[in-house]
């Protein structure tokens, strides 16, 4: 009985949930003109849908699965492993504040430990406005040389700002060390676009897409119950999409 009160009481406390449902009474209360009342419940609706697990989690499936993995059985010259996975301000030479995305970096790391590919490229600048904070592509550096990765097998881009830098200066240091077997790294969500910066800068890859956020089953009646943590996955979704946008209409990606 504990554990089913605790699941209930977990989504009744939701921040989200509350106010969503007092806009709702509001709503049913508030005595509005007939055009106005059915525009302010679509707008709830709309609100509501994307704030549910059940669509947040189709939404970011299918941006997940645009591109599958096209790794194959061989030793790779290399690994490009895109930065966006620690939180700058708290991070330094001595502690490293992963933020999300971790897997990008233990996955690369994994697969020069176990000599499926000969180095990696570690990309990523300060992605800050202010530009105070330190490459995360060099933090991630000394902290793979901690687990046992050589610092002969790491290549730093300390450069690239964004997507669209990263195949870029990617390229850049591929072109100097003649690799020809490439393999690139980065979260689910984000490898369409990654992908179609690197065939836009002429650099063929493979792709591992790692880092996967959603949830394809349908768990319980909380999963069509609008949530802080749905939210945040439309907001990946919106985000992305936008980006892809963007990026397609300044001529930074091919669209494949």
């Amino acid at each position: 009985m504990f554990f089913i009160l605790s699941k209930i009481i977990t989504f009744l406390i939701d921040p989200l949930f509350l106010f969503l449902c007092f806009c709702f009474f509001c709503l049913i209360k508030a005595r509005f003109h007939f055009r106005s009342r059915i525009l302010a419940f679509f707008i709830f609706g709309i609100i509501y849908l994307m704030t549910t697990p059940f669509i947040a989690n189709y939404a970011l499936s299918s941006l997940e699965t645009i591109t599958g993995s096209t790794q194959k059985p061989v030793k790779y010259d290399t690994v490009i492993v895109l930065s966006g996975m620690l939180n700058s301000a708290l991070s330094n030479g001595e502690h490293l504040e992963f933020s999300g995305a971790a897997d990008r970096i233990i996955r690369a790391m994994e697969l020069v430990k176990d000599q499926h590919a000969k180095t990696m490229i570690i990309s990523g600048g300060d992605g800050s406005l202010t530009g105070e904070f330190q490459s995360e592509a060099q933090l991630l550096s000394q902290f793979v040389q901690k687990w046992g990765v050589k610092a002969d097998q790491i290549i730093v881009d300390a450069d690239s700002k964004n997507t669209y830098e990263n195949a870029l200066f990617s390229k850049e240091k591929v072109e100097k060390h003649h690799f020809k077997k490439i393999l690139l790294i980065t979260s689910a969500f984000h490898m369409y676009r990654a992908q179609g910066c690197f065939k836009s800068v002429d650099l063929e890859v493979d792709v591992l897409p790692v880092d996967f956020y959603a949830t394809k089953q349908i768990g319980d009646f909380r999963d069509f119950l609008p949530s802080s943590s749905a939210l945040s996955k439309m907001n990946v979704v919106i985000h992305e999409t936008v980006g892809i946008i963007v990026y397609a209409l300044t001529g930074r990606i091919t669209v494949s």
